[in-house]
């Protein structure tokens, strides 16, 4: 897949699906993104507060009976707006190391907590770098995708300058989870960017090893927990 610079006239939104702890700072089709802050060596520590449904919005799943990982994040619910993204291993709840837990040990701990609020360890994915592309009038992006891979990457375009290079693979696009997501639908995604795009990639190796183990047609709902 080539991303030309030519946009197609396509309007690509977001989840209709409004946070329920967020409302009120980010509306719903708003085109304003939530890009989350970096931290020292990927390790976030956070007390998200709950929406009105008493949760915050993500949707953990254990992996191999050792860890757990977030599979879903709700657009603008209060996890999102705290950073936490698909990918992510959630590392501890409410100050209880998760790594090798049960899974019915883990849904104790939701059932449990009663406060307004939920405290969190987490680790960002592995090797995630964030890559916002300039298009050229000339050269488009300037860069190829296969099945999400980058497989091409033109010289002296804003992708080669803010260091995009083969074998990485697409996550999201512009802050949107595009795992198993078709080139075309991608493409279309991108296009819809404007003059700037903002690429979430890992390394193909990583990717092949952990978040093919996350897609939808991979998933046994007995290993799902929601926060």
């Amino acid at each position: 897949m080539s991303i030309t610079w030519n946009q197609q006239d396509l309007f690509v939104s977001s989840s209709e699906a409004s946070a329920n702890g967020g409302g009120g700072i980010v509306a719903p089709g708003c085109p304003i993104r939530i890009c989350r802050f970096p931290v020292v060596d990927g390790i976030r520590e956070l007390l998200i507060r709950k929406g009105e449904d008493g949760k915050i919005g993500v949707t953990v799943r254990q992996i191999e009976e050792e860890m757990f990982f977030i599979c879903a994040v709700m657009r603008r619910s209060p996890a999102y707006l705290a950073g936490l993204r698909y990918g992510d291993e959630v590392q501890s709840l409410e100050d209880e190391p998760l790594r090798g837990q049960l899974l019915d040990r883990v849904r104790e701990l939701v059932r449990k907590n009663m406060r307004n609020s939920i405290k969190l360890r987490t680790k960002d994915k592995p090797g995630e770098r964030y890559v916002t592309i300039v298009r050229d009038v000339e050269k488009g992006y300037g860069f190829r995708f296969v099945n999400g891979e980058i497989t091409f990457v033109r010289a002296n375009t804003s992708a080669q300058r803010q260091g995009l290079e083969r074998k990485l693979q697409i996550i999201e696009v512009n802050e949107e989870v595009v795992v198993g997501t078709s080139d075309e639908d991608i493409e279309a995604i991108i296009c819809g960017s404007g003059d700037t795009v903002t690429l979430c990639v890992v390394p193909v190796k990583v990717y092949r090893q952990l978040f093919n183990r996350l897609l939808p047609i991979n998933i046994d709902y007995l290993t799902l927990v929601e926060l």
